[in-house]
């Protein structure tokens, strides 16, 4: 008879794998600790498992949940570094059992299975993009865009803060006063009144001009000129400089990037599976606009230099309209909040609410909870909610499985 397949972990996706395993007719011996919620046990267990209460990278709860005698080990938990630990222990207790690993960066997962014998290493998200990009690429059904009107809506813009208007303001117009005041008082044409006034503000002064012969009036506007100038640009000069360190000039650079869009793909979101999905849709051509609420790391730098993205929360409008909503074709919602993302998927929808019948809106929305997803599914055609663990599950058990007949 064949041996068991032994799992560690018992997240979403572990208990996701448990179950496709029994569904397999497979047995199942799962590796978990204290931390886990309890309805995963349950569920576990009324599925078939066997649980071994322990931590899975201590070689006593493994040796507790039999691996060496397991057809398979599969290692499911979203800690790239445990994952990899146990693995190789693994490896180095039974190299005759096959690995199976979760790892979430793609660009080394062909390195562990060529260095290191893991018999398949894989990133979940990864997997579910594909899923992800085709059902945001899927033309909408009639019913979808049943009862709409086309009109185009205004979305709200980004403001501006009040200081970086009316400071600048109160220069050029004390710039403007003292042109008219040099070319009243000293009888300089525009240009050379332009020229002196600049020379004053900038505390330049060539000595070409001056107020040496001046009326007393317009020495004392000279000198309030000369420190009206500093002052000012000293202003200015944080202004900017807070400007551009804040981030905020690159807000304003991508929310016009955005609003150059059309016919593109907003993805909201950008962990492993937003920031897959926005690769794949990339590579098929397709323009993105992402909105994520905290600044990106380097990891993301080639996205952010392809992509316009949004900094901000996408359950506002106002936020959703900088990415330009009311001009895409498909909003991708994949936070790792169900809740969020069904939100986000209302305030498109709200949005967008009886103003297109031409292109209506794709709304994808990640889904951990399948009882959710087949609710909404129930009573609305306008949401396609995709779960990752259910999408790349079916893959790490049919690698397992493969893997345990191989062997």
């Amino acid at each position: 008879m064949m041996g068991h397949i032994v799992v560690c972990g018992l997240g979403r996706f572990g208990l996701t794998i448990v179950e496709a395993l029994r569904s397999a007719q497979r047995g199942v011996t799962v590796i978990t600790d204290a931390r886990t919620n309890q309805d995963r046990i349950d569920r576990a267990t009324a599925a078939g498992a066997t649980i071994v209460a322990g931590d899975f990278r201590c070689a006593g709860a493994r040796h507790a949940a039999n691996v060496h005698g397991a057809a398979a080990v599969l290692l499911t938990t979203s800690n790239d570094v445990d994952n990899l630990e146990t693995a190789l222990e693994v490896r180095d207790e039974v190299p005759a059992v096959p690995v199976v690993m979760r790892h979430s960066e793609p660009r080394l997962n062909r390195r562990l299975e060529a260095d290191f014998g893991i018999h398949a290493a894989m990133s979940p998200a990864l997997i579910a993009a594909d899923a992800f990009v085709q059902a945001a690429l899927e033309a909408p059904s009639p019913q979808v865009a049943s009862g709409r009107h086309a009109r185009r809506i205004v979305v709200p813009r980004p403001g501006v803060r009040p200081e970086y208007v009316l400071i600048p303001g109160v220069l050029l117009a004390i710039y403007g006063v003292a042109i008219v005041v040099f070319r009243a008082s000293l009888g300089l044409d525009w240009i050379d009144a332009a020229y002196f006034a600049t020379s004053i503000v900038t505390t330049v002064g060539f000595g070409d001009f001056n107020l040496q012969h001046a009326p007393v009036a317009v020495k004392l506007f000279g000198i309030a000129l000369m420190f009206a100038g500093i002052v000012l640009i000293a202003i200015i000069s944080s202004l900017l400089t807070i400007f551009i360190v804040s981030g905020t000039a690159d807000q304003v650079l991508n929310a016009a990037r955005a609003r150059r869009l059309h016919d593109h793909v907003v993805v909201c979101g950008i962990g492993q599976v937003g920031s897959a999905v926005a690769r794949d849709l990339r590579r098929r051509g397709v323009r993105v606009a992402i909105v994520d609420p905290a600044a990106f790391d380097d990891d993301h730098r080639e996205l952010r230099l392809r992509c316009p993205v949004i900094v901000g929360d996408a359950t506002r409008p106002a936020v959703l309209g900088r990415a330009g909503i009311d001009r895409a074709r498909a909003l991708v919602a994949c936070t790792a909040n169900d809740a969020l993302n069904l939100e986000i998927g209302l305030t498109a929808q709200s949005i967008l609410e009886g103003h297109r019948v031409s292109r209506p809106l794709r709304l994808v929305l990640r889904c951990f909870d399948a009882d959710v997803a087949r609710r909404i599914h129930a009573v609305s055609a306008d949401y396609t909610l995709l779960s990752e663990a259910q999408i790349a599950a079916p893959v790490f058990v049919r690698r397992a499985i493969e893997a345990a007949e191989a062997g």
